[in-house]
Formats: structure tokens, sequence, C-alpha cells
């Protein structure tokens, strides 16, 4: 009767085993069905460096740069993507929006840019492109058409440096030199005594603008006025920590944020699509109450925000 229940109590464990194994394998099995797959890979090299984009079945964009620590998840929801002979990344995103970056010119500041249909209508990006469009050899990007069948060439190295406020380098002005003259006897010079003049001079005061930079310090990103650290916030895994000169403020369900240089507010972007303003005084103002979708950085200060296909200026809130 023992051996009997032993046998019985062997069997129930051999079965549980097995089955324990076989879920074990399942799950497995389909955690690596639902991994993503990378769908393209291009590379260049510019100035003795080779840079990766790899792009997966996900819409994940991430840049590597060979032999280096650089490494950036550039953006999400990214269908095509490649290289021009500048070295500038362009990818169309899934609202069929053109987007572009330059490592050399941008290397401290990773973000897709968008590409607007005029220099004086800086609200409205080229959202309706179909394809990138490749030269001769599929090796290189040199424009992009819409489903319209307009197409656009790339855009030249004085424009991007233009987008950054980086001057153009221009062509060097001779320094005239003056010509030398011997007079042939020295005249006779009488000195005089000037006039005194009893009128103070006006003097004046030459403007100083201070700069405003945003450094990376101890995992916080800090807004810096000078040598004066203004306020500061990280943000990490939807949680938003953001400390003022005497304040402090806690937001979860966050995508994004960054600093507006002009005002030095901090503006952040809610996975709901809402758009928040932040004053240095912990003051929060709600500026976008839906469809907002993604805040557009110039040098690692927020320029834009893009509200379902259109681009709304933030630099003066």
């Amino acid at each position: 009767m023992m051996k009997q229940k032993y046998f019985t109590v062997l069997i129930l464990l051999i079965a549980l085993t097995v089955s324990s194994l076989d879920f074990t394998f399942v799950s497995k099995a389909d955690s690596q069905d639902n991994a993503p797959t990378v769908i393209k890979t291009c590379s260049c090299t510019i100035n003795g460096t080779e840079r990766v984009l790899t792009l997966y079945s996900n819409g994940k964009l991430f840049f590597k740069v060979l032999n280096s620590t650089y490494s950036e998840l550039l953006d999400l929801d990214i269908t095509a993507v490649g290289f021009d002979k500048l070295g500038t990344l362009y990818c169309i995103d899934s609202d069929n929006i053109i987007r572009w970056w330059n490592y050399d010119l941008a290397y401290d500041a990773p973000g897709l840019n968008a590409i607007f249909i005029s220099v004086n209508n800086e609200e409205i990006g080229i959202d309706n492109v179909k394809e990138l469009i490749l030269d001769e050899d599929n090796n290189y990007v040199i424009g992009f058409r819409t489903f319209s069948g307009d197409t656009y060439p790339t855009l030249t190295m004085s424009e991007m440096k233009a987008y950054y406020d980086i001057p153009d380098s221009p062509t060097p002005t001779p320094t005239p030199t003056a010509p030398v003259s011997t007079p042939s006897a020295a005249p006779k010079v009488t000195p005089t005594t000037p006039p005194k003049n009893t009128t103070d001079p006006v003097v004046t005061p030459k403007t100083v603008t201070t700069k405003k930079v945003v450094k990376k310090k101890a995992g916080y990103s800090c807004l810096s006025i000078g040598n004066k650290v203004t306020s500061k916030y990280k943000l990490a895994k939807g949680k938003l920590t953001w400390k003022g000169s005497s304040k402090s403020k806690k937001y979860s369900g966050i995508k994004s944020a960054a600093f507006i240089k002009k005002s030095g507010n901090l503006v952040f972007l809610t996975k709901k699509g809402k758009v928040y303003t932040l004053s240095p005084k912990g003051k929060k103002k709600c500026i976008v109450k839906k469809k907002g979708k993604k805040l557009i950085l110039k040098n690692k200060f927020a320029v834009k925000v893009q509200v379902g296909k259109k681009f709304i200026n933030i630099a003066n809130k």
C-alpha cells in the first residue's frame, strides 16, 4: 500500500515538472517571437569615424559611433531612415513627417528636427512624406518625395548651421595695410593746449547678455544663468522631479521635458498629450490640452511642440 502511494506521488511530481518545463519553454518562445527584429542598418564614415543607424521593427532608431561610447536612442515610430553624404541622418516617422539630425553639428544635443515648408512658416512641417530618395547606388539620401509627388533636396551645410545658430565659415577678409609715406622734411609743430572741456562725457552702459546653458550634473539637467543654477530636473521611467531655488515638484506619467531658453520655464509633455510649463517659482500652467506628441529641441532648449501634425512655437512661453 505504501509503495503504491509513493509511486502515485512520484508520478504527480514528474507530471508537474514536465508541465513547468513546458510552460517555461512556451513563455521563452513567446518572448522571442515578440522581440523586435532589425529591419535596416546603414552606416557612413565622416571625419574618420564610422556611424551606424539601426532601425528595429518596433520603430526604435539607434545611432552609434563605432569605437566610442557614443550611443543614442533617437526616436520611436520611425518607418524609414538613411544618411546623406554630409553624414546627416534623415528619417520618416509614422505621421509621415520628415526629420533630420547631424552628429557633427549637434553631438551634444541629439534629437530629430522637422523640416518646415519655409523658413518664414515654422509652424507647419512637411508631413505628407512618402519616401526617401536615394542616389543611383542606393547608398545616400539625396532628397525626399511626398505623396502628392513633390520632391525636395536634402539640407545644405549652411542651412543646418543656420538652424543650430552656428556661424557659417565666411571667406576671410584681408586686412588692409596703410601706405607708408616718408616726408622730405619734418614740419615744425608748435604745441597747443586744447581747451578744457567743462561738460562731462556721456557714458552709455554696455549691455551684457548672461549666457543660459543646460548641463547634466548628478543625474539632473541643470539650467544655469551665468554661474548660477536656477532650476533643475530629472526624468526617469515617466517620473519627473523638478527643483527650483526654494521649491520642488514631482509628477508622474511624463513623456518628455526640457527648458525654454527665454523664460527659463520647464515645459513637459504628459503621456496623455497635455503640455505644461513650470516657472522657476513653481507655477504650473497648461498650454496644450490634448494631442501633444513631441517636444522639438534646438541646442538642448525646447522651441516647439508637435500637436497632431502641426507645430506650435513655445519659445516665448
